[in-house]
């Protein structure tokens, strides 16, 4: 099974991932953030990446892709949002975004679950961009890209909201309902 986890930043998507490790231990491997190793290479990252930052994050999603029974802290569907609005931003250059959207094509369809987590009280961790165009703008590419992977993907995408554990809840759901159904 692959799981993934995607949304905007400060949409608790590290604390589910650390409440499934909890839950779920050895059942699964576990990918925490792609983009902050990226930060901690000196690369930039948020409102300020680039092509560097882009493709070293698409390098992620790539390797990542050859994992099973896995769940990860963000998918394809994140990388795509980011080149996006970078793109739109003239942040990175459009065969950035062409290789982003190939390869997104290529990966969505890998995945079983994404959990598409709404934002929730933004907390400043000095590596979270506080950046109000720059988050308002990645929340509505989000919302666009997931509900059209909603509609025509068949990825099975489930929107989480409210505290930690009616989400969680909302996650051990869906998990059993996939594992029965994929029997």
């Amino acid at each position: 099974m692959r799981i993934s986890f995607t949304g905007p930043g400060c949409s608790g998507k590290t604390t589910l991932l650390k409440k499934c490790q909890e839950h779920y231990g050895d059942e699964f491997e576990y990918v925490e953030e792609v983009t902050r190793p990226a930060l901690k290479e000196g690369m930039k990252i948020n409102e300020d990446g680039d092509n560097k930052t882009q493709l070293y994050v698409l390098a992620e999603h790539l390797k990542n892709d050859k994992l099973d029974n896995v769940i990860m802290d963000r998918c394809i569907i994140d990388g795509f949002v980011y080149t996006t609005w970078l793109h739109m931003e003239r942040k990175v250059d459009e065969s950035v975004l062409n290789a982003y959207t190939k390869v997104y094509s290529q990966l969505i369809d890998n995945l079983d679950i994404v959990f598409a987590c709404k934002p929730v009280k933004l907390e400043d961790d000095g590596e979270r961009s506080t950046d109000s165009e720059f988050i308002e703008g990645v929340k509505k590419v989000f919302e666009n890209v997931v509900r059209l992977e909603h509609q025509f993907s068949k990825v099975s995408i489930i929107y989480l909201e409210g505290d930690v554990e009616t989400r969680f809840n909302d996650i051990k759901i869906a998990i059993q309902k996939h594992e029965r159904t994929s029997r």
